[in-house]
C-alpha cells in the first residue's frame, strides 16, 4: 500500500474545519485558493492544552487586510459604449426589494440534510450547466460567512477606481429609473466636489459600495480577478465612510438635500445586498422622511425650477414604490399612505427631459398603489384573520377579485401598448404584477377564501392552484426577456422570482392529493414539477448563480414529500 503523501498533516486545514466542509488537503486547498484566504494545511493544529501564541498569531492575521484588497477597478465605461452593449447593474425599484432566505445551514425537515450537503449530492445543478463544479458549488454555498468580518483599516480608494464605479452606475440605470441626474453627477465627480462637500462625498461612497456589492453578472469585465470577500471588505469601509462622512455636520437632518437622500436611499440598497433588512428598512424609512422634510420647506420655495421640481417629484415617487413593496416583502408596517399623497402632489407634470424614464416610474406608482394603510396587516399577516376566531372583515372576496383585476390592467402586452417603456421596464413591471398577484394569493390563502375544487363556475384567482398558475405565466414572461434586460435590475428581481417559487412549493407539499390529481391530468403542460426545474434553471443563470437565492431554493424543491 502506499503511502500518503502528506502523512503529517492528515487532518483538515483551519478555515475548512471551522466551517465543517471537506478539504481538498493540499497547499493551498481549492476552498481557501477560490476565497483567497490564508491556508493553514501544512501548519497541524495544536493539541489539546493551555493556550499559547498560536491564538494571538491568528488574531494579527485576521486583522491584517491583503493590500490586493485595494485593487478593485472595474473596467471604465466611456460614452463610446453602443446601446446594445448596456451592462446589467441599474437601481430600480425591483433591485432593491429582496426578502432573505432561508439558513442554507439548517437541516431540512424532510431529508435531514443541509443546504452545503444537499447541493454536494445532487445532480440538478450539473445536468443544468455542465460546467458547474464542485468547488464553484461549494464558494456559492460559503459566501455568506466572508460577510461578516469587519475591516478595520480604511482603504485609501483612488479617484479613477470611483470614477469608473461611478460611471458604471449611471451608464447601466439612467435610461430606466431616473433616480440621479447623470450629467450633474458626473460633472460634480469631475471637478472633484467630493473633496470638498461633504453630503456629495457621502453619496458617492454609497454608489461605489453599491455597485461592489451587486452580483457580478456574466457580462462584467474585471480588469483585475478579486474575489467576492475582497469587494465586499471594500463596500464595507465605503458604506462606514459614507456614514462617518455625512455625520459630521447634522444639518443633513435639519435642512435635507437630495445628496443627503440618496445617500440614505443608497445605503439601504447595499444593506439589502448585504442581507440586512432590518437595518436597510431604517436606512429607507430615513430617506424617505428626508424627503417629506425637504418636500415641505420647498413648497413656498419660488427658486426652484420646473425641471427640479420634476426631478424630486420622480425621486418621492421611487422611495414610495420601494417603502410599499419592501414593506410588504418584510413584513413592516407603514405609518402613512405616501403614494396616495404623491398622486395628490403639485409635483405630477412629466418633463420631456425624461419622459420614458419618468413613465415607467408612474406605472410602478400605478401598480403598488393597491399596497394601501387600511389593509397593510392583511398583506403583513397580522390582522383578525390570525386570529383563534379567524375573523377580518376589512379582506374580503369582492375586494381580491377587484385588486387582482387591477393588477392586470396597469400594463397589458399588447402590440403597441405602452411604446415609451424600454424592455427592462417592461420586465421589471410584468414581473412586479406576477408578484403582487402571488402575494395577493397569500392574503387570500390566509383568509381562507380559496376554493379547492376547481369548477366551471369557480374563479382562477380565487383557485388554490392559482399560485401554479402564477408561476407558470412567471416563467413564460421570463422567456419573453434576454437575461440583460431581467439582469439589470439587480438582485431584487430575483428575490421576486424565489418568493413566486417558494408559493408554488408550498402548495404542492401541503396538497399532495392536488398535486396527484394534476399529475393524472395530461393537459397541464409543463407539469409543476417542470416549473420548478425552470425556476432553478432560471436563477442559476443570473450572475452566474452567486446569489443567497439559489441553493434555498433546491433545498425546498429536494424536500417535497413524494407521492405515496
Amino acid at each position: 500500500m502506499s503511502s500518503s503523501s502528506n502523512p503529517h498533516y492528515d487532518r483538515a486545514c483551519d478555515q475548512c474545519w471551522s466551517r465543517k466542509v471537506k478539504c481538498g488537503r493540499s497547499l493551498p486547498c481549492p476552498r481557501c485558493r477560490n476565497l483567497s484566504l490564508d491556508c493553514s494545511y501544512i501548519r497541524p493544529r495544536k493539541k489539546k492544552g493551555p493556550s499559547g501564541k498560536r491564538i494571538g498569531l491568528i488574531r494579527l492575521r485576521s486583522a491584517i487586510v491583503p493590500a490586493e484588497a485595494v485593487s478593485v477597478t472595474r473596467t471604465p465605461i466611456t460614452e463610446s459604449i453602443d446601446d446594445e452593449s448596456t451592462l446589467a447593474l441599474a437601481l430600480s425599484p425591483s433591485s432593491l426589494c429582496c426578502v432573505s432566505p432561508s439558513d442554507t445551514d439548517a437541516p431540512s425537515i424532510t431529508t435531514g440534510m443541509t443546504a452545503n450537503e444537499m447541493l454536494l449530492r445532487s445532480d440538478l445543478l450539473q445536468s443544468l450547466f455542465t460546467d458547474f463544479s464542485a468547488d464553484s458549488g461549494l464558494l456559492l454555498i460559503n459566501q455568506e460567512h466572508e460577510l461578516t468580518p469587519i475591516v478595520q483599516k480604511s482603504f485609501n480608494v483612488d479617484s479613477s477606481t470611483m470614477d469608473s464605479l461611478v460611471r458604471t452606475y449611471t451608464w447601466r440605470m439612467s435610461k430606466y429609473y431616473p433616480l440621479v441626474d447623470t450629467a450633474s453627477l458626473l460633472a460634480r465627480l469631475g471637478a472633484r466636489e467630493n473633496a470638498k462637500n461633504l453630503e456629495f462625498g457621502a453619496l458617492v461612497f454609497s454608489i461605489c459600495a453599491f455597485v461592489l456589492l451587486q452580483p457580478v453578472f456574466k457580462r462584467d469585465v474585471l480588469q483585475d480577478k478579486t474575489t467576492l470577500q475582497e469587494r465586499n471588505h471594500l463596500a464595507q469601509t465605503l458604506m462606514d465612510d459614507a456614514i462617518a462622512m455625512r455625520n459630521m455636520d447634522p444639518v443633513f437632518m435639519e435642512r435635507p438635500s437630495i445628496d443627503s437622500i440618496l445617500t440614505s436611499f443608497f445605503l439601504f440598497a447595499c444593506l439589502v445586498n448585504r442581507q440586512l433588512p432590518h437595518a436597510a428598512w431604517l436606512r429607507l424609512r430615513e430617506a424617505v422622511t428626508l424627503a417629506e422634510i425637504m418636500e415641505m420647506q420647498s413648497l413656498d420655495n419660488v427658486t426652484i425650477t420646473v425641471d427640479e421640481r420634476e426631478k424630486r417629484a420622480t425621486l418621492y415617487r421611487i422611495l414610495a414604490v420601494t417603502e410599499h413593496a419592501y414593506a410588504v416583502q418584510r413584513r413592516y408596517a407603514l405609518s402613512r399612505n405616501l403614494l396616495s399623497r404623491l398622486q395628490r402632489s403639485a409635483f405630477s407634470a412629466l418633463y420631456p427631459s425624461c419622459l420614458s424614464a419618468t413613465y415607467g416610474v408612474t406605472k410602478l406608482v400605478s401598480l403598488f398603489s393597491i399596497i394601501s394603510v387600511d389593509i397593510l396587516d392583511c398583506w403583513n399577516e397580522k390582522c383578525g384573520a390570525r386570529s383563534p376566531d379567524g375573523c377580518c372583515t376589512k379582506f374580503t372576496t369582492e375586494r381580491a377579485l377587484e385588486m387582482h383585476r387591477f393588477i392586470s390592467e396597469v400594463y397589458n402586452d399588447k402590440p403597441n401598448s405602452d411604446s415609451l417603456l424600454s424592455e427592462p421596464q417592461i420586465a421589471d413591471i410584468m414581473i412586479s404584477q406576477q408578484w403582487l398577484h402571488n402575494r395577493l394569493w397569500n392574503v387570500c390563502h390566509t383568509h381562507d377564501l380559496l376554493n379547492e375544487e376547481d369548477t366551471a363556475e369557480s374563479c382562477r384567482e380565487m383557485s388554490i392552484t392559482y399560485a401554479i398558475d402564477i408561476a407558470r405565466d412567471t416563467i413564460q414572461i421570463s422567456k419573453k426577456f434576454t437575461m440583460e434586460n431581467l439582469e439589470v435590475h439587480g438582485i431584487g428581481i430575483i428575490g421576486k422570482l424565489y418568493d413566486i417559487a417558494t408559493s408554488a412549493i408550498m402548495l404542492v407539499s401541503c396538497y399532495p392529493s392536488l398535486r396527484k390529481r394534476r399529475i393524472e391530468d395530461c393537459k397541464v403542460v409543463p407539469s409543476d414539477m417542470e416549473v420548478l426545474n425552470q425556476f432553478v434553471a432560471l436563477l442559476a443563470m443570473f450572475g452566474g448563480g452567486q446569489h443567497p437565492y439559489l441553493v434555498p431554493l433546491m433545498m425546498a424543491i429536494a424536500g417535497i414529500p413524494p407521492l405515496g
